[in-house]
């Protein structure tokens, strides 16, 4: 209260730093919901070459080879009258021209597969490459070779990785920004207060007598701050979820609500003290 101007904006800042780092762990959330989301709608589609079927030696072998080194990939095989019927419901008028001579290749088709599973998945597809036909034989509207699915999901996935790192890096600069602001705070009001310090060192003040009561304003801006943040951060979440169908109210993040946020608050308390005890040490010398 001797400095409320200084008080009120260091509990200002501190709130809205942390404010955006739970927008931060949200997107972070969000980001992996997409994944999930994406992984669902990845396939990779295996197009036989002409004279291979499900009872050929080396696509039983492939077969054999992904449930045993990935069981979670779900593999479906369909003939050339599957494929035929599959395009019947997008192009009719293009079936009544294939129905003629069925050029269609043996089809294997792989869901659900993890995206730190196709670098793997690639290198035992490769090795099979040559039961694979190219895709200049069919209508490349309808088909495209393994490379070219396995270069576009490659793609997709490593953009998806790239912004989970930078969500990561995101979360590190807003905590150092915390420690380093903390930092300061600290070090304003040790200088603010350099007289009376002075004079408590002279009759004998001890480091924690001194130490203590700007741990104990830390704790305070840091619950302060970090109250105002969740509620902030609480209805922005509500406001959003009542105008649009995003369904925020459905992350982990939420569901996990007690547990997160303890951890959060301990690490970022962690990070206050150990600012306020450099900063203190620093100037207290």
């Amino acid at each position: 209260m001797r400095n409320s101007f200084l008080s009120f904006s260091s509990v200002l800042v501190l709130t809205l730093l942390m404010f955006f780092i739970n927008i931060l762990f949200l997107l972070h959330d969000v980001s992996f919901r997409i994944i999930d989301g994406v992984n669902d709608k990845l396939t990779i589609s295996l197009y036989l070459e002409e004279g291979y079927n499900k009872n050929s030696g080396e696509v039983i072998s492939l077969l054999g080879e992904i449930k045993q080194d990935f069981p979670n990939i779900e593999t479906l095989y369909k003939s050339k009258e599957q494929v035929l019927d599959e395009i019947r419901e997008q192009d009719p008028n293009l079936v009544k021209i294939l129905e003629r001579q069925n050029p269609l290749p043996e089809t294997i088709s792989l869901n659900n597969i993890a995206l730190e599973q196709f670098s793997k998945l690639d290198t035992v597809i490769q090795s099979k490459l040559t039961i694979l036909a190219q895709p200049d034989e069919w209508d490349k509207d309808f088909f495209s070779s393994y490379n070219a699915q396995y270069n576009r999901i490659n793609s997709v996935t490593r953009t998806l990785q790239i912004l989970q790192i930078g969500l990561y890096i995101m979360i590190g600069i807003f905590m150092f920004s915390i420690a380093i602001i903390i930092y300061s705070i600290i070090g304003n009001f040790i200088y603010y207060y350099r007289d009376e310090i002075y004079i408590t060192r002279l009759v004998g003040g001890s480091k924690l007598f001194i130490y203590g009561p700007f741990g104990i304003q830390g704790a305070i801006y840091s619950v302060a701050a970090y109250s105002v943040s969740v509620i902030l951060f609480f209805f922005l979440l509500k406001s959003i979820d009542a105008v649009l169908p995003v369904g925020f109210s459905d992350s982990g993040l939420i569901q996990n609500f007690a547990a997160i946020f303890m951890i959060q608050l301990a690490i970022s308390g962690l990070i206050w003290w150990m600012s306020g005890f450099v900063s203190s040490r620093k100037y207290l010398k």
